[in-house]
């Protein structure tokens, strides 16, 4: 018995220790489990914000940013791939099918996936395989890595080859397919399909001229059918516009594209070639689209609500003053909704006019703009800032401008108006811009946009720049670009040296066109691109565009010199090629004088302080009513009235990576003419005045200078005998003034008779 019970025990004591450890090994697996499900979700959160910082790394937060840049530098675009293989990893985690993939598949996958960033590098330099422009829009430095080896070991073709065919191997390990199955799947293939039955089908004739009358009428007579069910919707929606305003949104639909280069009837006339494309830049590229970002699209959701609680203050407005007046349509731009209103006959529009301040206390409105009447409607516009602005970003607008501007390379867009089109300016019509406004309103933003856009659509022999920029700090970062002919001009004393150049050339190119009678540069760039005698003198000229950003600074250094020379080539400059952009924050009087206005029909004015800098600008007052930040008027010279836009904005960004890549692809070649000019302002006149040896004479037999003395003795003005002082001085004949000490004699009679005898 007691070997029995002894037995019993020590089962027992078995069965309590074998449970104990299934105990353990159990909470060990659900540890274990917890601990791979915690890992896969940290890969996961990694993979979101890895995405979030790809995807979206404009809002994406510092650490994103920082993780978008090291991304895109060392995979380029592979950067897009990433993401979605640690979503791959983390559900591995979770899904025990992906986690008993054999290891062919990741093989295979990073073979490809290095194998093809090696093929998108393929167009890299490889004198500057490092330019970080070259290497975030192809395959990163790996990419540019694996192709400059396998470049140097095979050379270009060698290494294409060997990439192309790693790609296909890498397809075979995944799929495990055979390339002999597939030559076999595909003579099968081949073989079963009878090649007669496609012979009989082009035998046969055409059917009979009956058939097709029935199936014209047929199609006739759905037509009918749609167009009465088109009346019938149109009668519908003009019941439901009664009770309701239409409201056209801008942003959510398609935007159209307009392109300001003149009345409707030029649009008929035809391209003409401006440059030749072969020759010195055919090695040159463009810029690639995708520096310019796109902006986000605002939900309709977010400002809907706003609008119709406008339009029913509006109403409530209309019968509290009893003005029978009705909102027909409702436009909402990036920047100002336009509310078009219906008066009733009878009723003067002065009565609304006068209810401007009203409408702003009701709607909480800064400021607002009534236009009486809408350009080609019998309406009045109501244009109410916006309380959510979108920006419209340069590469919103970019995109299509090959397709409307064609071979206008001058051709630059200005921005997006009420109704979401896209207006575009081109320089060549206008044939001179003149850009106002107050500080901060968007106007150096306008200029750069303008610069921006002739870069990444022009070659250097197409167009060259000359920048005026008194302020030192707004066009120094495109120094060093090979558009321009001298470096960017910083000092205002030496501006007026630089716009009588462009007077000179532009006088030289007069004299070349009508020794070989061509009236503009365009029929002369047009016959100097055929050329058929081969002549070496007769080349195709660029254009010539000059940006001044102060025209403000430049007039109160030499007024006259500066006025007189931009009135001449703003006269005269069009025919030749030469064009005017200037800037001013200044618009007043004596900056922008009646002869600068009269030859510049073309006028851009962003916000301004008073009406009366507004009248200035455009001849009219609206410009003290803009919103600033790129809300602009736009007045060209077909125009009687002009047209608001929100201006397109440019990143300092993307300026530095666009014209980090423009200096990359070609060095700058400055005109000699332009520097010498420059440098010869800096010097003093050399020429002694007619009377420089009397003044000697008068001064050391008075044993005294002064101005005064010069006056009586040579009886002279006070201008010139200043002058002649300073030339007495500079050839050390007598002191420098010291106050209201007189100046000193440095020579005596006897040095003087000497000087008189060997002037």
């Amino acid at each position: 018995m007691a070997q029995k019970n002894s037995k019993r025990k020590s089962s027992v004591k078995r069965t309590a220790t074998s449970r104990k450890s299934s105990m353990k090994r159990r909470n060990n697996t659900k540890n274990i489990g917890r601990r791979v499900e915690v890992y896969g979700i940290l890969i996961l959160m990694a993979a979101i914000l890895l995405v979030i910082s790809v995807f979206i790394p404009q809002d994406s937060g510092l650490i994103n940013q920082r993780v978008n840049e090291f991304f895109s530098y060392i995979f380029g675009i592979g950067r897009y791939i990433v993401p979605f293989l640690l979503l791959v990893w983390g559900t591995s985690f979770f899904i025990k099918k992906i986690k008993l993939l054999s290891l062919r598949f990741g093989f295979g996958f990073l073979l490809f996936f290095f194998s093809f960033m090696g093929i998108l590098s393929a167009n890299i330099k490889y004198t500057n395989i490092f330019d970080d422009v070259l290497i975030k829009t192809k395959g990163g430095i790996t990419g540019a890595g694996i192709f400059y080896g396998l470049f140097k070991l095979f050379g270009r073709a060698g290494a294409i080859t060997v990439l192309s065919v790693l790609i296909i191997i890498s397809i075979i390990i995944i799929t495990r397919i055979s390339l002999s199955d597939i030559g076999k799947k595909l003579r099968v293939f081949f073989q079963n399909i009878d090649f007669k039955i496609f012979a009989e089908v082009f035998r046969k004739e055409k059917p009979p001229g009956d058939r097709g009358n029935i199936e014209q009428t047929r199609k006739v007579s759905s037509k009918n059918e749609k167009i009465i069910e088109k009346e019938k919707e149109k009668t519908s929606e003009s019941k439901r516009s009664a009770e309701e305003p239409e409201l056209i949104d801008s942003l959510s639909k398609e935007p159209g594209i307009r392109t300001d280069s003149g009345p409707a009837k030029r649009e008929l006339q035809l391209k003409m070639p401006i440059m030749n494309e072969a020759g010195e830049d055919e090695n040159y590229r463009t810029p690639p689209r995708n520096i310019l970002k796109k902006s986000k699209n605002i939900s309709s959701k977010l400002y809907k609500q706003s609008i119709k609680e406008r339009v029913e203050t509006l109403n409530t407005l209309f019968n509290d003053f009893n003005l029978s007046a009705k909102i027909d349509r409702v436009v909402r731009g990036p920047s100002v909704t336009m509310y078009e209103l219906s008066l009733a006959p009878g009723i003067k529009v002065q009565r609304l006019l006068s209810l401007e301040d009203d409408f702003c206390v009701a709607l909480g409105a800064d400021d607002l703009r009534i236009l009486a009447p809408i350009p080609g409607k019998s309406a009045i516009g109501l244009e109410i800032p916006n309380k959510l602005r979108s920006i419209v970003t340069l590469g919103d607008i970019f995109s299509n401008i090959e397709n409307e501007a064609g071979d206008q390379n001058l051709a630059v867009p200005l921005g997006k108006n009420l109704s979401g089109d896209t207006i575009y300016m081109n320089i060549i019509e206008m044939p001179h811009i003149l850009i106002a406004g107050a500080t901060n309103s968007g106007k150096s933003s306008c200029l750069n946009s303008i610069i921006i856009s002739l870069l990444m659509r022009t070659k250097p022999s197409d167009v060259k720049f000359i920048m005026i920029d008194p302020k030192m700090v707004e066009l120094s970062i495109y120094n060093g670009i090979p558009h321009l002919l001298s470096p960017v001009v910083v000092n205002p004393k030496k501006a007026a040296a630089v716009l009588q150049w462009a007077v000179e050339e532009m006088e030289n190119r007069l004299r070349v066109l009508s020794e070989r009678n061509f009236k503009s540069l365009i029929e002369y760039n047009d016959a100097a691109k055929k050329n058929k005698n081969k002549e070496e003198d007769f080349k195709p000229l660029p254009y010539i565009v000059l940006f001044i950003d102060e025209l403000a600074d430049l007039m109160m250094v030499a007024a006259a010199e500066v006025e007189s020379r931009i009135c001449r080539i703003a006269q005269m400059g069009r025919a030749v090629g030469i064009h005017l952009v200037i800037a001013t924050q200044r618009p007043s009087v004596n900056v922008i004088t009646g002869l600068i206005k009269a030859n510049i029909p073309s006028r851009v004015a962003f916000m301004v302080t008073s009406n009366i800098d507004s009248r200035v600008i455009l001849d009219c007052t609206g410009a003290d009513k803009l919103t600033g930040r790129g809300d602009m008027l736009y007045l060209p010279y077909y125009l009687n009235k002009p047209e608001r836009i929100q201006g397109c904005f440019v990143t300092t960004n993307e300026i530095e990576m666009i014209t980090g890549y423009i200096k990359g692809e070609k060095e700058p070649e400055y005109n000699v003419d332009i520097s010498k000019k420059i440098s010869q302002t800096g010097k003093k006149n050399t020429e002694k005045d007619e009377l420089f040896y009397e003044a000697l004479k008068a001064v050391v037999e008075d044993k005294r200078a002064s101005a005064s003395l010069l006056q009586r003795r040579l009886k002279v003005g006070y201008s010139r005998a200043a002058r002649i002082m300073d030339q007495l001085e500079d050839s050390g004949y007598i002191g420098g003034s010291d106050g209201s000490k007189p100046r000193q004699i440095l020579i005596s009679r006897d040095e003087l008779a000497d000087i008189l005898l060997n002037p």
